[in-house]
């Protein structure tokens, strides 16, 4: 790779893995890029909101989106600089490392959407929740007490895709139970679930409304700190 995707004021996806199957993403931006290292604000938890403590040395995953490309790098917490807008760095192996992906596998969105939910060979009856965490291959929902939804339990589910028209889009999917856990800084019960498509078209409505939700955040954040990375 010869050019330099990485800009400044660009958001990045940290990912960090906390167990055999739970992931934390944190949303960041960059101030400052350097041959070996990048300057990021204080990440912000998706799920919480709140700023996560990292140890020096700590490894995480970047996720970049860049021109509607999205790449993936290695990258470890180095340590935090403070001053009137406090920064951390990151430690990475430079601009050859940055790895291109396939957008299905990266883009996810934070959205509270209809989701019905139905087994596909009778194991609990129906119903009716939100999503908190979406994309191509799949979602976190919020479980309503007393569904019956364990592990491995195949399914098909429903969800309302709000559009930027204000129309609503509804897709459906078959799908199969890949975890269910307590979200300890909820107390909530949640289910990971993964999508099952004959081709891949059948992901563009989610792909698409997750990718038009990042535009959004980001632009927002954008008009709110205009000069944020501009002063001296």
């Amino acid at each position: 790779m010869t050019e330099m995707v990485l800009k400044v004021g660009e958001t990045l996806i940290l990912e960090q893995e906390k167990g055999i199957s739970e992931k934390k993403r944190y949303r960041c931006r960059i101030t400052e890029i350097r041959e070996s290292t990048l300057l990021i604000d204080y990440p912000i938890d998706e799920q919480t909101g709140k700023t996560p403590i990292f140890q020096n040395g700590t490894p995480l995953v970047a996720n970049y989106i860049l021109n509607r490309q999205a790449y993936r790098f290695d990258c470890v917490f180095e340590r935090r600089i403070p001053g009137r807008i406090p920064m951390m760095v990151l430690a990475y192996e430079g601009k050859e490392s940055l790895a291109r992906i396939q957008r299905r596998n990266f883009v996810r969105a934070g959205a509270n959407l209809d989701i019905a939910v139905h087994s596909r060979n009778g194991d609990f009856p129906p119903f009716v929740t939100l999503t908190s965490d979406i994309g191509g291959g799949g979602a976190l929902i919020i479980l309503p007490e007393g569904t019956g939804l364990k592990e491995d339990q195949e399914i098909t589910v429903w969800i309302c895709l709000p559009g930027n028209s204000g129309e609503n889009r509804y897709v459906t999917f078959n799908g199969k139970v890949v975890r269910v856990f307590t979200d300890k800084a909820t107390n909530w019960e949640r289910a990971s679930i993964q999508f099952e498509v004959r081709n891949e078209r059948e992901r563009q409505p989610v792909i698409r409304f997750c990718f038009e939700k990042q535009l959004e955040q980001r632009n927002k954040s954008i008009h709110f700190q205009p000069d944020r990375y501009h002063r001296q």
